[in-house]
């Protein structure tokens, strides 16, 4: 079975050979640097080549931002270039490119992808990320309250954009699933409260989430820390993937299936057990192995590895990641066993 047949049949729990085995993340700088230092070939640069290299499923992303390259950079998480209207307009000469991505680059992932071999996925800023590059933490949560005209605004223009891009892209490639980076919560849950997510992010998901369907791309939400809460927010606006899935927040994938059945998983691995053995690495799996069995979820790291984890630690993961891609589909009637 190749790569995208895998991908597609595991997150539709239809029948498969093996599990994915990926990488959803690309590694800290830190983490690469140690590695380099213990063996990893310094010629080796990009996330995908160095998955491929570590014996990982190939896999792609592309993030495709609508930042020009002469947008203001630095201090942006304090306070960003957008204060109010006048500067965003002022802004807005750095925003939202017409060349917003390497056609050629692209091209090249079509031709693997058609062959199977690749899965392919593009990343897009979402509607609560990417006010928050602009004002900056502290002010975009007051803007919420204190220039609400101006968030509709900057979020109706980078729903035009997303828009344009999602139609650019696939016309050359369809990706197989994309993700919407939002960070809209962390380890005590969402940011916001639902009544602002739907005054403010919701109205353009729903404009969205269509164009995404009609592409057959399968949506995922990017946000750190619990985000049990916010499950049924986006399942209202029919996005019922998610990741990473960060086990040191509380996320509890299990629980999460339970009460939301169609939801579709990536990660939830927890990345604080690699460095401590290959009994513990084993046993998180063990953890993670019921969920494994029931389809419409890949287990990955959940977040990027951090730099205590030695490349021979990432190695023993990397094993049992293959060895329980494997069992679980071996133990599982709906993915394989009996099936197969």
């Amino acid at each position: 079975m190749d790569n995208r047949t895998r991908f597609h049949n595991t997150m539709a729990g239809r029948p498969v050979d093996r599990l994915p085995v990926i990488e959803w993340a690309g590694w800290w700088d830190q983490t690469i640097a140690r590695w380099r230092e213990e063996g990893l070939p310094r010629e080796l640069s990009d996330a995908g080549e160095i998955r491929e290299y570590l014996g990982l499923d190939v896999y792609r992303q592309y993030w495709i931002g609508p930042r020009k390259p002469s947008f203001p950079r630095g201090g942006i998480y304090e306070h960003g270039p957008v204060t109010d209207l006048a500067s965003y307009r002022e802004v807005k000469q750095h925003l939202y490119p017409e060349d917003a991505f390497d056609r050629q680059r692209l091209e090249g992932w079509a031709e693997r992808q058609a062959r199977g071999e690749m899965v392919v996925w593009i990343s897009l800023d979402g509607f609560f990320w990417f006010p928050r590059k602009l004002f900056g933490i502290a002010p975009h949560l007051l803007a919420f309250y204190d220039q609400p005209e101006l968030m509709h605004t900057i979020n109706q223009d980078l729903l035009a954009y997303n828009q344009r891009v999602l139609d650019e892209v696939c016309a050359i490639c369809r990706p197989d699933f994309m993700t919407f980076a939002e960070d809209m919560s962390y380890n005590k849950g969402p940011m916001i409260s639902r009544a602002l997510f739907e005054e403010f992010i919701a109205p353009y998901y729903r404009e969205i989430i269509p164009q995404v369907r009609r592409y057959g791309i399968i949506p995922f939400i990017d946000t750190d820390g619990d985000i049990t809460q916010l499950v049924p927010w986006f399942a209202a606006v029919d996005v019922h993937g998610f990741l990473p899935l960060e086990r040191q927040a509380g996320v509890d994938i299990v629980a999460l299936r339970a009460a939301h059945p169609p939801i579709k998983l990536i990660g939830g691995y927890d990345k604080m057990v690699m460095n401590r053995g290959e009994a513990a690495i084993r046993a998180e799996f063990e953890r993670l192995l019921p969920l494994m069995r029931q389809g419409g979820y890949i287990p990955s790291c959940d977040h990027q590895t951090p730099p205590g984890v030695s490349l021979a630690e990432y190695r023993i993961y990397v094993s049992l990641l293959k060895e329980y891609a494997v069992r679980a589909v071996a133990e599982s009637t709906v993915l394989g066993g009996t099936l197969s």
